[in-house]
């Protein structure tokens, strides 16, 4: 999916409204994108539900949040819902108007904001929607006017927080804040992200991305060939169509599984449950009998073998999760590496290999998994040098590997050898945590073995861990995630997709 600018937006609004779709409707349309996300919050947590406060302004971005406060309150979502204006109410024009009409027919407060005492909802608010500013920001928000302190009282971390299209303070165009901003746990945007939802340090105010289709046209022209993609969940959602009646576990392939030294032997179990979870139709672990054993404990459904066993019953191969270094180790990854098999490699087998070329030797598919230290090695840089320009550094890596790369981080990068790059829209902080990657390779394992090509396989990999991330963390906070709740989460991660399936 493209990414556009807030400009390419509001043409792509006005081609879709002369083709003869209403504002009026894709206002109600964004608003009841909206409106499912505070439910889904809500019924994740459900203390949530005590107080919810719109933040509206007087533009079409406060008309998304009228209509978002009246559908809430027909749904009967929450104890208290209050509405915040910050303008005059008799200024209101257009569709914003007839939105803020229905919701005061609707008998719910609506409380236009003159002094700072009219925030005082903002301070017990357990649920924030914010439809104070859109994407065409112009100047930043006044340090010392109301709106901003508004801002604060929203991100203070009392209320869950979802904005509308972008969090009001930052611009669509622009990848830094240079004002006062919300900082909004879930972000629900329309038709395509925008550049603040991508780069950093602005995407990092974004939250969860909601990449809402509410049947805006798509944008005219090809976008310039440098440009890097988004990958969102309609963007995979088709590589996984409803399962035919007569499968069998036989149709959703069988993925080795192959690390687990001392010290390391719960991750090729947690690899091996996250490619269960991500619909393998088998999975077995090859490791030394004392990691087996754990194996079964972790993740009774899988199977186990030994490292030197006969590799022609599997599909794919994921390889590193807890392998170490050791001679053994290294000849495990010879061997595992000059098989013709699908394969994704990670961890120590990244560090065992040593440099990027190793992997060009390979004459079968090839995805590997580093984080920015890993990627670094292979590359005979540095960390530092990789997180530089992330895409550029996966770029050479993929061309130099002759795989598919998977560079991980915020904004995880997957890149292929002919150059493609594209940044996944999904994945938090909570999510730096011993094991999350190992939960990767197993997920893009287990794509591989399904039969996907690299490049959907990475991508879907991606989005789908860093998705599960983000609902854990939605549910648990930041702090307390592990590896674990990400493969729990990854079926309502699933769940997310076929809500993003094209009709």
């Amino acid at each position: 999916m493209r990414c556009l600018s807030a400009e390419e937006s509001r043409t792509c609004d006005a081609r879709t409204i002369a083709a003869g779709t209403p504002g009026l409707v894709l206002m109600k349309r964004a608003a009841g994108a909206v409106a499912r996300e505070a439910v889904r919050a809500l019924a994740a947590r459900p203390e949530r539900a005590g107080r919810v406060v719109v933040l509206a302004g007087p533009g079409n971005n406060g008309g998304d949040g009228f209509e978002a406060a009246r559908l809430l309150h027909a749904a009967r979502a929450a104890a208290g819902i209050e509405t915040l204006l910050f303008g005059d109410p008799d200024r209101l024009t257009g569709d914003a108007k007839a939105t803020f009409h229905r919701l005061v027919q609707t008998g719910l407060p609506v409380r236009p904001v003159a002094t700072e005492r009219d925030l005082e909802a903002l301070r017990s608010a357990t649920l924030v929607v914010d439809a104070l500013f859109g994407t065409g920001l112009a100047r930043p928000v006044a340090g010392d006017s109301l709106a901003a302190r508004a801002l604060a009282l929203a991100s203070s971390g009392r209320a869950f927080v979802i904005a509308i299209d972008v969090p009001s303070g930052l611009s669509g165009d622009r990848d830094d804040a240079v004002g006062p901003a919300v900082r909004a746990d879930i972000t629900v945007t329309f038709g395509t992200p925008k550049r603040c939802h991508v780069f950093p340090p602005a995407a990092g105010l974004c939250g969860r991305i909601v990449v809402a289709d509410i049947g805006l046209l798509p944008p005219d022209g090809e976008p310039p060939a440098d440009q890097p993609e988004v990958v969102v969940a309609s963007d995979v959602a088709v590589l996984f169509p409803p399962r035919p009646a007569s499968s069998h576990k036989g149709s959703y392939g069988h993925l080795l599984v192959a690390g687990g030294a001392d010290g390391y032997r719960g991750a090729p179990g947690l690899a091996a449950r996250a490619a269960l979870r991500s619909g393998a139709g088998l999975v077995t672990v090859a490791a030394g009998e004392a990691v087996r054993s754990v194996v079964h404990v972790l993740s009774p459904e899988t199977t186990t073998v030994t490292p030197d066993s006969d590799l022609s019953p599997y599909d794919a191969l994921a390889v590193g999760p807890g392998l170490g270094r050791s001679e053994a180790a290294a000849g495990l990854l010879a061997r595992l590496a000059a098989a013709p098999r699908p394969a994704v490699f990670d961890a120590d087998a990244l560090n065992v290999a040593g440099e990027a070329t190793f992997f060009a030797r390979r004459g079968a598919p090839t995805i590997l998994t580093p984080h920015p230290g890993e990627a670094g090695r292979l590359l005979g840089t540095d960390a530092e040098s990789v997180n530089a320009d992330r895409i550029a550094s996966a770029r050479r890596l993929a061309a130099l590997s002759g795989a598919v790369v998977v560079l991980k981080g915020f904004r995880t990068v997957v890149a292929d050898p002919a150059g493609r790059a594209a940044l996944v829209l999904a994945g938090n902080p909570g999510m730096a945590s011993g094991g999350t990657g190992d939960v990767l390779t197993g997920i893009a394992g287990a794509f591989l073995a399904r039969g996907f090509r690299p490049w959907d396989a990475a991508a879907a990999a991606a989005l789908l861990h860093g998705t599960a991330g983000d609902l854990a963390a939605e549910v648990a906070g930041e702090e307390s995630l592990i590896a674990s709740d990400l493969t729990a989460f990854l079926g309502s991660a699933f769940g997310l997709l076929r809500e993003a399936r094209p009709f």
